[in-house]
């Protein structure tokens, strides 16, 4: 829920939606660099932060943020996990995950068994947890019995009477009855009869006879039917799924559940079919808790009621995540980088994700700060030419309408040009970050701020000119101009310079490198310009009035 929640809290709301302290949270609120503004975080933002200063959180709230973030990066991801891996990350029994991962698989296919690895498989497992408490003795008493038959079934094991009698928990007397009536019908000197055959012979010989048949209830036929059947198909070693053998046993006994059935079989794949290579996604495995373990009431015993909250949970989380990020159309991916915002690091990790992405993709987009950054980074230098190009022509035709004159507007803009060279170089040179678009604002600002104190001085030095030699004319420009320049110049260097300190980051650093451009060119007209005045007085003076 935090994940998809896009509100913006103050400090006191985030810290009382996450139990936290006002003031711990109130820290990682200043780390962010804005002034004179409220500030505000989504939950997403502060869980990632308080993850990066996790030494300082408690062990119980760090690993539930840790939790919380890997479900959310692997359900995005749609990575696949083993059992043991789902179990660490859930902090739930290795062998719970594991025969849940047994039934997740199982409710794809039908696993079938013969009847005598059913039965040996329940009765050298019956001791379990899972289902000892499941299987009663009389139950187990019966299993064996099966067990003891099959196994003869299979060896084709001949039996004495008494043997038979203590087998089959029958009257001595009356196995012998039995026994002198196979011998009188089938002349067996040895008195000794297989166990298929002993079962056959009741079936179809005596069973049929009316002078013994009203010694069997149906009840004892349809069990001695049942084992029939269990021994034919055990030498033809067909197998059984859950269903059928419930249909069986159940002829047996009436303590034996269709649920405890397919629980064994559960567990029967588990312990003999599970594969190492069976893997699940976090989604997959939260998906199947939810919407099968919870809601049969046979795996009722699975799980406790603190951990069903948690599956609850985990799924709302996820599927809110997804929500947020899988759309009808396009899905969103969230990287989180530690490189700067801007630097060759950043640009080269986003040309990695760029070339990777289209050669899987037809149609990708790759957004937010650090790649707005890098496109600009591809046209910055024709850009910048560009601007410059521009604005310095635009700069010379006006100044060269002014003074009707090509070379004095070559000399003013390049007077100019050279003091946003130069403020670039300072910055360069003091290891300032620039931002892209700050630099086309500020050479923009500075040519048609600062040209002006250009023309002014220049005006009042050809008009002296007229009647005054070069150095009185320069005198007599300083003199009229000056202060019109340094009071014009020094608002402008002031302000802008008291705005950087307030404003946010972009704003901030144009404001700065305006009032440092401002400098520059104030400094470069109050005293290179009158040099280069003199220097081509004889070109831009054409007349000399005494």
């Amino acid at each position: 829920d935090l994940l998809n929640d896009s509100k913006e809290y103050t400090y006191d709301e985030m810290a009382q939606l996450l139990g936290r302290e006002p003031s711990e949270i109130n820290q990682i609120y200043n780390l962010i660099d804005f002034m004179n503004q409220t500030i505000t975080m989504t939950p997403y933002e502060v869980v990632n932060m308080l993850l990066e200063n996790k030494e300082s959180l408690e062990e119980t709230t760090r690993n539930k943020l840790i939790l919380l973030q890997t479900i959310m990066t692997n359900s995005i991801k749609d990575q696949k996990f083993s059992y043991q891996e789902c179990a660490k990350l859930f902090g739930m029994d290795e062998t719970l995950v594991k025969k849940i991962y047994t039934l997740f698989i199982y409710s794809k296919k039908d696993t079938t068994m013969t009847p005598q690895e059913f039965v040996n498989f329940l009765l050298s497992h019956q001791k379990d947890s899972l289902l000892e408490a499941n299987i009663s003795p009389d139950t187990i008493q019966e299993l064996n019995l099966i067990q003891t038959i099959m196994t003869n079934v299979l060896n084709d094991t001949a039996l004495d009477s008494k043997k038979m009698a203590n087998l089959l928990n029958i009257k001595e007397e009356d196995i012998n009855l039995l026994y002198g009536l196979y011998n009188s019908i089938y002349i067996n000197k040895n008195i000794t009869i297989s166990l298929k055959d002993f079962i056959s012979f009741l079936l179809q010989d005596v069973i049929k006879n009316p002078e013994y048949s009203s010694n069997f209830n149906s009840e004892t036929i349809k069990k001695l039917n049942t084992l029939n059947t269990i021994m034919n198909n055990s030498l033809n070693n067909r197998k059984y799924t859950a269903e059928e053998i419930f249909a069986i046993t159940s002829t047996l006994s009436n303590d034996i559940e269709k649920n405890d059935i397919e629980v064994l079989y559960v567990y029967y794949g588990s312990e003999k079919e599970y594969d190492e290579n069976w893997q699940m996604t976090v989604e997959e495995f939260v998906n199947y808790l939810n919407n099968t373990i919870l809601t049969e009431e046979r795996y009722e015993g699975f799980i406790e009621e603190n951990e069903k909250e948690e599956i609850t949970d985990a799924k709302s989380t996820i599927q809110d995540a997804k929500d947020l990020l899988i759309g009808k159309n396009y899905a969103r991916v969230v990287l989180n980088t530690k490189w700067d915002l801007e630097g060759e690091e950043t640009f080269t990790t986003i040309e990695e994700i760029q070339k990777d992405l289209k050669q899987d993709l037809s149609e990708v987009y790759v957004i937010g700060d650090s790649p707005m950054a890098y496109e600009m980074s591809q046209t910055f230098d024709n850009e910048l030419n560009l601007i410059t190009i521009i604005t310095m022509i635009a700069i010379f035709i006006v100044v060269a309408f002014t003074f009707h004159s090509v070379l004095i507007p070559f000399l003013l803009v390049l007077t100019i040009q050279c003091a946003v060279y130069l403020t670039m170089g300072i910055l360069s040179i003091t290891g300032e970050n620039v931002y892209f678009i700050a630099i086309l604002i500020v050479q923009s600002i500075l040519m048609g701020a600062t040209i002006d104190y250009a023309i002014l001085y220049t005006s009042y030095y050809l008009e002296h000119r007229k009647t005054l030699g070069v150095k009185e004319s320069l005198i007599e420009s300083y003199n009229k101009s000056i202060n019109t320049i340094l009071t014009s110049s020094s608002i402008l260097i002031l302000v802008t310079l008291i705005i950087a300190f307030f404003a946010s980051a972009i704003a901030a650093k144009i404001c700065k490198t305006i009032s440092e451009g401002t400098l520059c060119s104030t400094i470069l007209i109050l005293v290179f310009l009158p040099a280069i005045l003199a220097l081509c007085d004889k070109w831009i003076v054409k007349k000399k009035e005494k």
